[in-house]
């Protein structure tokens, strides 16, 4: 069976124009690690979920990359100015910032720092 696999692949012309695509090595996947402690976060905005008290159904979730320390809290919606409140309020008057907090750049997290 392997050589009638290997001749049919030989003479396929489909076969032999795709063999370089289908053969091209992929490179490793790069972990984001920070440097040290709190120095380089990244951040997502998650929903909607369903309503919760306070109308409450967007979350934003920042992580160190190096300690995996997350800080979540609940949005009821999704504005630059609470964004901006949050991080203010739970990562630059705590630990500074030295390096951009990285984002997916997805519909709601549009927001120059």
């Amino acid at each position: 069976m392997r050589k009638d696999v290997k001749a049919h692949v030989n003479t396929c012309h489909q076969c032999q124009v795709l063999a370089n695509d289908i053969h091209i090595t992929a490179a490793p996947m790069q972990g984001n690690v920070g440097a040290w402690p709190f120095a380089q976060w990244g951040m997502d905005l998650l929903g909607p979920f369903p309503k919760a008290p306070d109308q409450m159904k967007y979350l934003i979730v920042v992580i160190d990359y190096f300690s995996k320390w997350i800080k979540a809290e609940p949005l009821a919606t999704i504005t630059e100015g609470q964004v901006r409140k949050f991080t203010r309020k739970n990562i630059f008057s705590r630990f500074g910032l030295r390096e951009p907090i990285v984002t997916d750049h997805g519909r709601g997290g549009q927001m120059v720092w």
